[in-house]
């Protein structure tokens, strides 16, 4: 009997023991969860760090473009499209006067362009500015109301849809002027895009223009820069965009609250996707799989683009209109025009506008981002475009990251005092852009042999080939 109970008593201890160990284990397992999910710049990103990019939002009334950290998701800065404030007397115009709405980069992310409209009675401009300094290039007279922009796929061409004249501009960028003007019908309205996010161009022949009031969508062939077809889909139509695999373009049939799936090879529409309410503005994943659609009714739809089934369905706030998706795919941003639940007060005497940002594998709120003006399209640029140029070559040399700081240490110990820190010349000349002049063998022939008061032989043969090769690629 005592063995008995002895033997009882080991195991409750062994036992309560166990029992102990492993809660204190799940407890400490769950508090790093905690302390995990809920990280400094988590909490400052609204919950959630996105992609690392800078995204440029047409402000609209603002008249203004807004620039948003896409990781922390705050507004870091504005761009002034420039212009007069007039008042807005017309109720009937839309978009009213000082509206930029449209976003279009060049494929190298070097240019932005919008375009605004100042004065009822004259042209609307689009406005070429450097994304960099945040300062305008120039600008050109287009025609009236200036609502979206797209490029060509090879950046030669900008076309300009112009919503109160019916027409679409069309700008030879090289020259820096407007060639021609298509008729394309009342209610000219949006453009879909050649490119998304990374530079890389849609493999498309065709730009697809929605015609609001004519219920069609137009096919504009980029390579003769003439209208091949207008295609009828049943109702008055708006947002229009084709997948990054150039397979598929959906219309948003307002009018019919219909999708409506045009194949860009044969022109033809080839389905449909009904929804309770009338669709407004369509973007896609960028694996092509998943397009996400807003209607009204606040309504945001994840559809899969193979099956046309609905993955999941949200609601926004005051007309979730135009959307974007994140160049890593894990977020879709709704630019909203109004938050004014929220926030009851103006911003330049109208309702506070933003952008919400969504999870786009669970449809669930990340955050919102608000400002003055009433958001429309949006882009989102890496931020290795806005790199300082000394990190940017840093990050960029790769393999090559050992010979290019070998050349540099050399050029310091060797060449500097004659040719200056910055290549731009001193005792000797600029050779900054050396290398645009010379090819490397004979910047070679140059570092051997001398020149003018420079010395022959400074450098070892393996010194020269290293100097040589940096020289080459300044230009």
């Amino acid at each position: 009997m005592k063995k008995l109970w002895t033997a009882f008593l080991l195991t409750a201890l062994i036992t309560s023991g166990c029992g102990s160990n492993n809660t204190q284990e799940k407890t400490t397992t769950k508090a790093e969860k905690v302390t995990k999910s809920a990280s400094f710049d988590e909490k400052l990103a609204g919950g959630q760090l996105g992609s690392e990019t800078i995204a440029f939002v047409g402000a609209g009334t603002a008249n203004k473009l807004w620039v948003i950290d896409g990781k922390y998701h705050k507004l870091v800065s504005t761009i002034d499209a420039g212009g007069p404030y007039n008042e807005r007397t017309n109720k009937d115009f839309y978009p009213n006067l000082n509206d930029t709405h449209a976003i279009a980069f060049t494929k190298d992310f070097k240019t932005l362009f919008t375009g605004d409209w100042y004065n009822y009675d004259e042209p609307s401009y689009v406005i070429a500015i450097d994304p960099i300094t945040m300062r305008e290039k120039w600008r050109l007279p287009t025609g009236k109301g200036a609502h979206h922009i797209a490029l060509s796929p090879d950046d030669k061409y900008l076309y300009v849809a112009n919503q109160h004249d019916g027409t679409l501009s069309v700008i030879d960028l090289a020259a820096k002027k407007k060639i021609k003007d298509l008729q394309t019908g009342k209610g000219t309205c949006y453009l879909s895009p050649t490119m998304y996010w990374d530079g890389k161009a849609i493999d498309t022949q065709y730009m697809f223009l929605s015609v609001e009031s004519e219920n069609k969508v137009v096919a504009i062939d980029m390579k003769t820069n003439e209208i091949v077809k207008n295609i009828p889909v049943g109702g008055m139509v708006h947002g229009t965009n084709l997948t990054p695999d150039g397979k598929y373009v959906w219309a948003a049939v307002m009018g019919a609250k219909k999708v409506a799936i045009i194949n860009p090879k044969t022109l033809e529409v080839s389905g449909e996707i009904k929804l309770k309410e009338g669709p407004i503005h369509i973007t896609f994943s960028p694996d092509s799989k998943y397009g996400y659609v807003t209607t009204g009714g606040n309504q945001i739809y994840k559809i899969n683009v193979k099956t046309h089934k609905i993955e999941w369905s949200s609601t926004g706030t005051t007309v979730p209109a135009h959307v974007g998706v994140t160049p890593d795919g894990k977020e879709l941003w709704t630019l909203n025009h109004g938050m004014d639940k929220r926030y009851p007060y103006t911003l330049g005497g109208a309702a506070v506008s933003g952008v919400q940002v969504w999870d786009t594998e669970t449809g669930k709120l990340i955050t919102e981002i608000v400002a003055d003006g009433v958001p429309h399209e949006i882009q989102f640029v890496p931020y290795s475009v806005f790199t300082p140029k000394t990190e940017a070559a840093k990050e960029s040399s790769h393999g090559n990251h050992d010979t290019v700081s070998a050349a540099e240490e050399i050029f310091k110990k060797t060449c500097l005092s004659c040719h200056g820190n910055d290549l731009k010349g001193g005792a000797g000349p600029d050779i900054s852009k050396v290398g645009g002049k010379y090819s490397e063998q004979e910047i070679l022939s140059i570092v051997k042999d001398g020149r003018g008061m420079m010395p022959s032989n400074l450098l070892s043969d393996q010194d020269s080939e290293k100097i040589a090769k940096w020289l080459s690629e300044k230009k």
